[in-house]
């Protein structure tokens, strides 16, 4: 039995056995129902009661996390002074602002006022008082061509506004469009007593301005200002079903923008004195899925097209591809990772290729090698340069470039190099870097939308698919408009869960989260005002061409039921025939027929009706440039000096050692030979739980990196949970490991009297007298490989000395890197960095003369010293009274491994 569909009726006495007494069940479910509902609707309070607590609390809340981080958004700068300019929430002090603001701005002038939201307005509104201000504020706008509700612009704000003004001035001209297509465009909009829905919102029509027009000649000329495609409406054809009428209404359109070409080429078609060329060319739709449409419409005639729309490179397939890639550069010793990068357009194996993968090692293992080096790259010079060699190595300009859509996809991979290169000056870690990319892919809201939004991938002459919204302001020649008929075109915002609308007698926007009988009543308005604005939009496209307009028009049935409700929701339905309670294919096929006629004969030229054209196989054959007319750019200028970011890593970057601990400044990791083999037969006299048998390699130095972060030094219980929590985290890098080792390593590494006289031990440190990642930055204006060099031979440091030679780059900039500890003892504050490098497996490899040894053969004398500057410039802004020879201790680097009673390693 479901309770659900359950009701006290389904229980009653059966007639044909009248000996049955009452039986006991259906009081009880009649109890369990209404315990049922109770719960219900209990939970549904509760819901509520959570809901307003946290919209009451979470402001305040998110202020003061903002405030701590000391991050604000553009949003927070409107919230912020709209706060301070409240009398009720600022006192005195708001009076005194906006007076304060208005002498320094005597005058406001704001253009594009239409997409203003009630918050800018309210702030402009008390620095400028409406009839009590004598400093004037002017407002720009057409409320026609408000079409910008999803980024909170409010057509009420604006008409509000309109009613409060002292004056009202309007441009009665079009200076943009011939006559023939400002008289079509007055007809169209005239046709209904409320074109937009709106009764304080009519249509004024505008007449010819007197800014001339580039004159149109050749067959163009003769050809009407406004085309009208008409659908079959049943009476010339079948009524189409949607999918094929969008597909029809695209062909139609490559066609004739394939035939305006052809007649260009052949001369027959001039603007001015110069040939129509595709970028004079404009296909106007609402969705990106219109844009893809029609962009394979015209690349299957062989024209070339670029979609300007707002849609974000790291929705591409592109940056998930890349993400893909740069996982397995970091990880090359996990086959799973490996095999889909290698799978991606980026590495270009196909699965024949993959497959035969299986039987090749030799093959197998030169990719690994390919992405170890990538890795190495990463580290030593950047994101930048390791993405410039993958272009490089997998050939990829050549590859890509040879496809149909090489140039969008080789342009949104160059744009994703741009942004992975700004983001590392915050992320310099690999690994945090591809955390952050992995974040835009996943959280739209963690993008900057206008550093992310997809470039031009050309900047050739070809046919421009744009959004209606992103066309507003613009103009073109040409300008076609094949799916203004569909009444449900996709692209909207995406709705919250309360229901949005407005109070009409406050003007205040309001989310409704109570459901139930007044949820009807609020999807209905919220559904008039998308309606409506889908009028203004209609408009903002048919105002956008200067020539002529090519507009679809027409029925189509959607669904099994072949139904035409769909159809009768459109903007253009409702501009000629209203919202008919029957929808009627012919009725609407006579009033496109008879609206036509009419503005023909009214104003001959203006606009022609005529069946959509069929689709045939049309195809666009573009001149090819000859010899003479190419040459060579001239060269780049010589690059001026740029401002960077250098890291100790980037000084080192011929150096290679098995790197102790990948911290955040990053130094060079282990190649990939080591970072993916296991260690090497360790001597069959060493304990199995000694550190010596661990793992080595970059992950190794991770995991041991976390330990010594995560436990207290003078509690040994601490211990135990935190070497387990990194063993975990690095289960996939280190099979095998145990705890055991590292367990006692650490009794060793913090029971070693560190220092001369026994007195400085570790675990003698606690917490509260130690940090952890100490970041750092250091002014560099003109480091110099060779001078640093000599500077550091002179004090007998490391390089020049039988360490690594320094071979970077002029660095003009900043150092930036991170001490992994810094820590006070006696009076003394001393650095420590921790290191995992395996040196051997007895006391002599980590004896004072082999750690001399290792330091310089890996420069750390120069990581100590770049350090310690940093912890002295640290202290001398933030100790009053710091001396150096008082208070700063010697610096301390631990190879753990052999930090041991009996041993060095120190």
């Amino acid at each position: 039995l479901r309770l659900s569909r359950f009701t006290p009726a389904d229980l009653k006495p059966n007639k044909n056995q009248p000996g049955l007494g009452p039986h006991p069940f259906p009081p009880l479910a009649e109890a369990l129902l209404a315990a049922r509902n109770a719960a219900h609707a209990s939970q549904a309070r509760g819901r509520l009661r959570l809901l307003r607590q946290w919209l009451e609390e979470s402001p305040a809340a998110l202020r003061d996390a903002q405030r701590q981080a000391r991050v604000q958004s553009y949003d927070d700068l409107l919230v912020n002074l709209h706060r301070r300019l409240d009398p009720a929430l600022a006192g005195p002090v708001a009076a005194a602002l906006a007076v304060s603001l208005s002498q320094r701005f005597p005058a406001a002038l704001i253009d594009e006022f239409q997409d203003t939201d009630p918050l800018q307005y309210a702030i402009f509104s008390r620095i400028y008082p409406p009839g009590a201000s004598t400093r004037p504020m002017f407002f720009v706008g057409d409320p026609k061509q408000a079409i910008y509700s999803f980024r909170n612009a409010d057509l009420r704000t604006y008409l509000r506004a309109r009613g409060q003004a002292g004056r009202e001035a309007t441009l009665g001209e079009n200076q943009r469009s011939v006559p023939a297509l400002v008289q079509a465009c007055n007809a169209l909009f005239s046709q209904h007593d409320q074109p937009f829905r709106r009764a304080d919102l009519p249509f004024r029509p505008v007449g010819v301005g007197s800014k001339p027009r580039t004159a149109l000649f050749g067959d163009g000329a003769q050809r009407p200002a406004l085309q009208l495609w008409a659908l079959p409406d049943g009476s010339t054809g079948p009524v189409l079903p949607k999918e094929l009428a969008l597909t029809e209404a695209a062909a139609a359109t490559a066609n004739e923008i394939v035939r305006l070409l052809q007649a260009s080429q052949a001369g027959q078609l001039r603007l001015g004195e110069r040939a129509v060329r595709a970028n004079d060319i404009a296909v106007l739709v609402r969705s990106h899925s219109q844009g893809a449409r029609m962009r394979q419409a015209l690349a299957a005639r062989g024209v070339g097209s670029v979609e300007l729309s707002q849609a974000s490179l790291f929705d591409s397939p592109d940056a998930e591809e890349l993400a893909t890639v740069l996982a397995a550069v970091l990880q090359p010793q996990r086959a799973g990772l490996v095999r889909a990068a290698l799978a991606t357009d980026l590495l270009g194996l196909d699965a024949s290729a993959l497959a035969a993968l299986d039987e090749d090692e030799a093959a197998t293992a030169g990719h690994l090698q390919k992405l170890a080096d990538l890795r190495d790259l990463w580290v030593a010079r950047g994101i930048g340069v390791m993405l410039r060699q993958l272009q490089r190595s997998a050939a990829l300009p050549e590859r890509l470039l040879a496809r149909s859509d090489g140039e969008r996809r080789l342009t949104n991979l160059l744009h994703l190099a741009e942004c992975l290169q700004q983001a590392a000056a915050e992320h310099a870690a690999p690994d945090a870097l591809l955390r952050w990319l992995q974040q835009q892919l996943d959280d739209s809201s963690a993008r900057d939308e206008d550093s992310s939004q997809l470039r031009l991938a050309s900047d050739r002459h070809l046919v421009q698919i744009i959004t209606i919204h992103r066309s507003k302001g613009l103009e073109y020649p040409f300008v076609f408009c094949p799916f203004l008929w569909d009444g449900a075109p996709g692209g909207g915002r995406a709705r919250l869960e309360g229901l949005e609308g407005h109070v009409e007698a406050s003007a205040e926007s309001v989310i409704d989260f109570r459901g139930g009988d007044n949820a009807r009543a609020w999807k209905a308005a919220a559904a008039e005002d998308q309606r409506a604005e889908n009028l203004r939009l209609v408009y903002v496209a048919l105002t956008r061409a200067a020539q002529r307009c090519w507009l679809v028009v027409g029925p189509y049935v959607q669904g099994r039921s072949q139904s035409l409700k769909q159809a009768a929701a459109s903007p253009l339905h409702w501009l000629l025939l209203g919202e008919p309670a029957r929808p009627n294919a012919a009725a609407l096929g006579a009033a496109w027929q008879a609206f036509a006629a009419t503005l023909a004969a009214a104003h001959p030229g203006a606009a022609a009706l005529q069946a959509l054209p069929p689709a045939g196989a049309v195809v666009w054959s573009p001149p090819d440039p000859g010899a003479d007319s190419l040459a060579a750019l001239p060269g780049p200028p010589l690059p001026l000096r740029t401002w960077r970011m250098g890291s100790y890593s980037s000084l080192m970057q011929g150096a290679r050692h098995e790197a102790a601990a990948v911290d955040h400044d990053r130094r060079l990791l282990a190649t990939a030979a080591d970072a993916m083999s296991p260690p090497a037969a360790a001597s069959m006299a060493i304990p199995p739980d000694d550190i010596l048998r661990f793992p080595r390699g970059a992950s190794a130095g991770e995991c041991l990196h976390a330990v010594f972060e995560n436990i207290d030094f003078t509690d040994p219980a601490t211990w135990g949970p935190a070497v387990d929590a990194a063993l975990a985290r690095h289960a996939a890098e280190l099979p095998g490991a145990r705890p055991e080792p590292v367990l006692a390593m650490l009794a060793d590494v913090l029971h070693t009297p560190l220092l001369p006289g026994g007195q400085l031990m570790l675990c003698r440190v606690p917490r509260t007298r130690r940090l952890n990642e100490l970041e750092f930055t250091l002014p560099a204006p003109g480091l110099q490989a060779a001078a640093l060099q000599t500077l550091l031979q002179r004090a007998g440091l490391g390089t020049g000395t039988g360490g690594p030679p320094l071979a970077f780059g002029a660095l003009h900039g900043h150092l930036r890197g991170f001490v992994d500890m810094v820590f006070e003892h006696a009076g003394r504050f001393h650095v420590l960095d921790w290191k995992s490098n395996h040196l051997g497996d007895g006391p002599a490899h980590y004896d004072a003369p082999a750690l001399s040894a290792a330091m310089s053969a890996q420069g750390y004398h120069l990581q100590l010293l770049l350090y310690t500057v940093a912890l002295h410039r640290w202290l001398q802004q933030r100790w009053p009274g710091y001396d150096y020879e008082q208070h700063m201790g010697a610096g301390l680097y631990l190879f753990v491994r052999g930090v041991r009673p009996g041993w060095c390693g120190a």
